[in-house]
């Protein structure tokens, strides 16, 4: 049931090319408050994010990397790794994972979800702004 609105919920979010997605928000997901999703946050808020995917994940884990942004030169360009961790999925869910993370800095972030067994292409990549 839950899997099945994970899905509805990214094709209304990405449209009917959805395959795989982030969104965050700045509560707990629910099926209440998962359509009041937003990509900006205050300084040490709790950053809740829900990455859904339209076909199981196969990997036993996920990596997730947070990474900040330097636009001093006109392009956005990586400045540094401020999160990274890797998540064991949960087989009787494997179209969505959840959890949250703090940055106390602001700035323009990406997060990235990597499938364990592939580190080098990641699944999705989304962005957020702290101010």
């Amino acid at each position: 049931m839950l899997s099945s609105f994970i899905i509805l919920l990214g094709m209304l979010a990405f449209g009917k090319h959805f395959h795989a997605g982030i969104i965050f928000n700045n509560v707990p997901f629910t099926p209440e408050t998962a359509q009041n999703y937003t990509r900006n946050f205050q300084r040490g808020e709790k950053i809740y994010w829900l990455f859904m995917s339209k076909k199981p994940i196969k990997a036993k884990y996920i990596g997730i990397q947070v990474v900040s942004t330097n636009h001093k030169t006109g392009w956005a360009t990586v400045s540094g790794i401020v999160y990274s961790h890797d998540y064991r999925i949960n087989k009787d869910s494997p179209h969505y994972y959840t959890d949250y993370f703090v940055i106390h800095s602001p700035g323009h972030y990406y997060m990235q979800i990597f499938d364990k067994n592939n580190l080098v292409k990641p699944i999705t990549i989304a962005d957020f702004y702290v101010k």
